[in-house]
């Protein structure tokens, strides 16, 4: 079974060939050192924000607009990734002043700028598009959370969009495979909404499991019939005839499932405090 999340492309491709060059370059200020991503801030969006909350002048579906770039440019291997960092022009006097970004990617001196976007790019985002498109160490990147007409960005920077040093991507919400994806993670919800089932699975989080012992416990019918529908969904393994073990997608889904029932049992529990 493939993951639940969209993934967002944008990252691999190296900067393009410029043909005019400006020796002006973009650099990391040195306050974007508090706002680095690690590995294990973009394990899952609740990490994320733990690490570097919300802003109070941004929504949520800004936040997890970076996360889900800040994720991208960390699985692609950048050296280094940063949110809410601020980059200025090397020597200063080609462009005045520092340009902000969302997430910043940094590959030896290659920059990948990242502008999550929710409403049509504003005078300030195309003041930062232009100095990008004047830096010969960096490409910008446009990412939307649904369909965006790039037919004013391609008229305001027609080189770069057409090199690929200023590209518009989006979060694939509502690409033609979310809807597959949602009907499998309803099903895996409906599976593991059942407390049998549930009752089942948690003791092969330690050791494999027999049939014989689930039939001693549990309604024999109900045993063969939710055994029949782990093992369609690959939650489990038939390792030997009537043994029984967690594949690694089960471990995780199970594992999952569990963080996210305990997460939403303590949430209720504050808002009634």
């Amino acid at each position: 079974m493939k993951g639940l999340l969209p993934k967002v492309t944008f990252i691999s491709q190296r900067l393009p060939k410029v043909t005019q060059v400006s020796d002006m370059f973009l650099e990391l200020h040195s306050s974007a050192r508090r706002k680095r991503v690690l590995p294990l801030h973009v394990v899952e969006y609740a990490a994320f924000k733990e690490k570097f909350g919300v802003r109070e002048d941004e929504s949520e579906l800004h936040s997890l607009e970076k996360f889900h770039a800040a994720r991208s440019l960390v699985e692609e291997g950048y050296d280094e990734t940063y949110i809410d960092a601020a980059l200025r022009p090397v020597p200063t006097q080609r462009v005045r002043g520092s340009i902000f970004t969302d997430v910043c990617g940094k590959r030896d001196r290659e920059l990948t700028i990242v502008f999550c976007e929710t409403v049509p790019p504003s005078e300030q985002t195309y003041a930062g598009l232009e100095v990008v498109e004047k830096a010969d160490n960096a490409k910008a990147v446009l990412l939307y959370p649904f369909a965006v007409n790039a037919e004013a960005v391609a008229k305001r920077f027609p080189r770069a969009v057409e090199s690929g040093k200023i590209s518009i991507t989006r979060v694939g919400w509502l690409n033609h495979g979310l809807e597959s994806a949602f009907r499998e993670a309803l099903d895996l919800l409906d599976l593991l909404s059942n407390e049998t089932r549930v009752r089942m699975l948690m003791p092969l989080l330690e050791t494999r499991r027999e049939k014989r012992q689930y039939r001693a416990e549990i309604n024999p019918k109900l045993v063969y019939e939710n055994l029949r529908a782990f093992l369609e969904r690959e939650i489990i393994d038939e390792i030997s005839d009537g043994q029984y073990e967690l594949t690694n997608f089960g471990k995780h889904v199970l594992c999952e499932y569990l963080t996210f029932i305990e997460r939403l049992r303590k949430i209720r529990g504050r808002m009634e405090e």
